[in-house]
C-alpha cells in the first residue's frame, strides 16, 4: 500500500466533486487489488461509499478542513503513505496528488462575499501555491481549468492531467413523476434548472428571464441563493419546489421543454451532461469550460444577457448529444485515474 485516499468530502453535503470522488473510487475499486489502497474518512463521515477492494478507515473527529490537516496529515505520517486527495484540498504539510476542479476562488474571488466565504477562498489558495510548488501530479476536469492552472500558478504542464466527468450515475436511481403531479406540471410545458448556493452557478439569470417572459413557465429545484436581495423575488410564473431528491430531478429533466444551465464559471459541469443522458434539450451558458465539454449538442446563451427569446434558442440546430455522451465515461474515468497513480 502507497496511497490514502482523502475521504474528508463524505462528510459533507453532496456536490459535482463528491460525485467524482464516489464515482471515481467506486471504479478504481473494481479493478484494483484487494487493500491496494485505502480510503481515510472522519468518524462522523455518513455518506461514504461501499467499497470492496479499498479498505475504509475512520479516524479523528476533528470537524471542518482541520480534520484534513490534522487527523489525516497525522495518519499520512504514522503509516508513511502519500495521499490523493479529491476535493480541491490537502494537507499543507504532507501535499499530494490533488484534483483541482477549478480555480475559482482565484479567478473570481467577488464570489466571496460572507465571511466564511473569504476564510475559504484564502485556505484554498494557500492550498493552491502549494500544490504548485509540489512535484505532485495535479489532476483536473477540464482542459479549460489545466490551462488556468498552469498559466496562474505557472505549474509544467506535463504535471497538470485531465480526466473529466460522467453521466452513468443516473441509471442507478429510477423516476418519481409524483414531483410533476403535486406541481401540477405537463409534459414539455415547462423550463428546469437547478438552484445553487453559489453566486458563479448564475441562478439569478433564470428568474430574471422568467419575469421578462410571463407567458412561459419555469420550475427552479434546490436552495434559495445567498445575498440576491429582493431583486430576486420570485414571479407568478416561477414554481420553486425547494429540495428534490434525485429521482424526482430525473423525472423533471424527462418532462421539460428544456434544462436551463446559466452558470458563470465552471470546472466541468455536470448537470448538463445528465439532462442530456435523459433526452431533454439544454440551454447552456456559453462561459468557461462549457463549450469544451458540450461542444455543438446543446443550445448556448450569454449568461449576462437577460433579454433573450428561449423558444427562438431552442429553434436554433445542434448535433447530436450522443456524441458528448460517448465521450465521458466514469469506468474510462477511474481507469486514467488508476493508472496515472500507479505510474
Amino acid at each position: 500500500m502507497k496511497y490514502a485516499f482523502n475521504g474528508f468530502l463524505f462528510s459533507q453535503r453532496q456536490t459535482g466533486v463528491m460525485r467524482f470522488a464516489k464515482e471515481i473510487l467506486l471504479g478504481i475499486d473494481k479493478i484494483c487489488k484487494k487493500n491496494e489502497f485505502v480510503l481515510v474518512v472522519p468518524k462522523y463521515a455518513e455518506l461514504v461509499p461501499s467499497l470492496n477492494n479499498i479498505k475504509t478507515i475512520k479516524v479523528g473527529s476533528t470537524k471542518g478542513n482541520m480534520w484534513e490537516q490534522k487527523d489525516f496529515a497525522k495518519f499520512l505520517k504514522d503509516k508513511d503513505l502519500d495521499s490523493v486527495n479529491f476535493n480541491n484540498a490537502m494537507p499543507l504539510f504532507r501535499p499530494g496528488i490533488i484534483v483541482i476542479h477549478d480555480i475559482a476562488y482565484k479567478i473570481h474571488p467577488e464570489f466571496s462575499t460572507s465571511f466564511h466565504g473569504k476564510l475559504s477562498n484564502v485556505y484554498h489558495r494557500m492550498i493552491y501555491n502549494r500544490a504548485a510548488k509540489s512535484n505532485k501530479p495535479i489532476i483536473t476536469v477540464t482542459y479549460f481549468s489545466k490551462y488556468q492552472i498552469i498559466d496562474k500558478y505557472h505549474v509544467d504542464p506535463e504535471r497538470v492531467h485531465v480526466i473529466g466527468n460522467a453521466w452513468q450515475h443516473v441509471n442507478e436511481y429510477g423516476y418519481d413523476d409524483s414531483i410533476l403531479d403535486k406541481n401540477g406540471l405537463k409534459d414539455k410545458d415547462y423550463y428546469f434548472s437547478l438552484g445553487s448556493l453559489s453566486k458563479m452557478k448564475n441562478t439569478k439569470w433564470f428568474i430574471e428571464v422568467a419575469k421578462k417572459q410571463p407567458d412561459k413557465l419555469f420550475v427552479l429545484s434546490g436552495a434559495r441563493p445567498q445575498n440576491v436581495g429582493d431583486s430576486f423575488a420570485m414571479p407568478k410564473n416561477v414554481i420553486a419546489t425547494g429540495f428534490v431528491t434525485d429521482e424526482e430531478v430525473k423525472s423533471l429533466i424527462r418532462g421539460c421543454k428544456a434544462f436551463v444551465y446559466a452558470s458563470i464559471y465552471d470546472g466541468f459541469g455536470i448537470p448538463p451532461l445528465e439532462a442530456l443522458s435523459q433526452g431533454a434539450q439544454v440551454i447552456c451558458s456559453s462561459a468557461a469550460c462549457l463549450p469544451e465539454v458540450y461542444r455543438n449538442c446543446v443550445h448556448y446563451i450569454d449568461p449576462y444577457n437577460t433579454d433573450i427569446d428561449l423558444e427562438k434558442v431552442l429553434r436554433e440546430p445542434i448535433d447530436d448529444a450522443q456524441e458528448v455522451l460517448n465521450r465521458y465515461s466514469w469506468d474510462k474515468s477511474a481507469r486514467e485515474f488508476y493508472e496515472l497513480i500507479k505510474d
